[in-house]
């Protein structure tokens, strides 16, 4: 049976890799974001005076800032990272200045690079230090966006262990994808996020030795390569590795 289920996932791989039908998607940027149907932008909040004043910036009601983010005017918003909506606006303000989310062209089934911009590849999957890698680790600065690779559900968002604060989301053709040793999660277990979404930031939490995403494809649980999945870059550094299954 578990053969037959590797089976199914090299076809998989095969027919999204022969698979071109192209789309635009529009990605989250520092300016604008998305969360749970609404623009707006996460950002870090000390005290309850910060929290009121960027609602009055973005021109919504502070209780509409609770709710968006889960807690109903009772969770500690306080000392966290919080998504504040824009109001339409705000939105129309941002648009004369010219800021807008950008649109990239893109292929329904392939999946997006979760960081936009980055040197090299430190780690690939198969063997390393006499134990088996099972995905690809992409060493980043601290708090850089991770962006959800393709759209799906949040299956979970908390600390797993070796893997630190981790984000999973599964997909349809029965994929998975894992984000780990994140800083922080800004999703919750349910959200259905896009293509594009910014969901965490990336830290070291966990077995982690330095700022990176540790970022895992699986199929019925089984590690895929991601770089079978991810848009080709030309020149990208990386070790080179013979890839095994577990």
């Amino acid at each position: 049976m578990k053969h037959t289920t590797k089976y199914l996932c090299i076809a998989l791989i095969l027919l999204l890799a022969t698979a071109v039908s192209a789309h635009s998607i529009q990605v989250d940027s520092n300016a604008i974001q998305q969360y749970r149907g609404s623009l707006g932008k996460w950002i870090q909040v000390d005290s309850p005076g910060t929290l009121h004043a960027y609602a009055k910036k973005f021109s919504v009601d502070p209780k509409d800032v609770y709710t968006i983010n889960g807690t109903n005017g009772y969770g500690p918003l306080v000392n966290n990272y919080v998504f504040f909506p824009y109001s339409k606006e705000y939105l129309k303000e941002l648009e004369s200045k010219g800021i807008t989310r950008q649109t990239v062209e893109d292929q329904a089934d392939k999946f997006f690079w979760p960081i936009r911009t980055f040197g090299h590849i430190s780690s690939v999957l198969g063997n390393r230090w006499g134990r088996f890698h099972p995905g690809v680790d992409i060493p980043s600065t601290r708090e850089t966006p991770i962006h959800a690779a393709q759209s799906g559900r949040v299956i979970y968002a908390r600390y797993c262990g070796g893997y630190g604060l981790t984000v999973a989301i599964e997909h349809k053709n029965n994929l998975m994808t894992r984000y780990a040793h994140n800083s922080v999660n800004l999703v919750k277990e349910g959200d259905f996020v896009q293509k594009g979404q910014i969901i965490a930031l990336v830290g070291s939490t966990g077995n982690s030795t330095g700022n990176h995403l540790h970022f895992e494809v699986r199929c019925n649980d089984i590690p895929l390569d991601p770089l079978d999945f991810l848009p080709r870059i030309e020149n990208i550094q990386k070790p080179h590795s013979i890839k095994s299954w577990k």
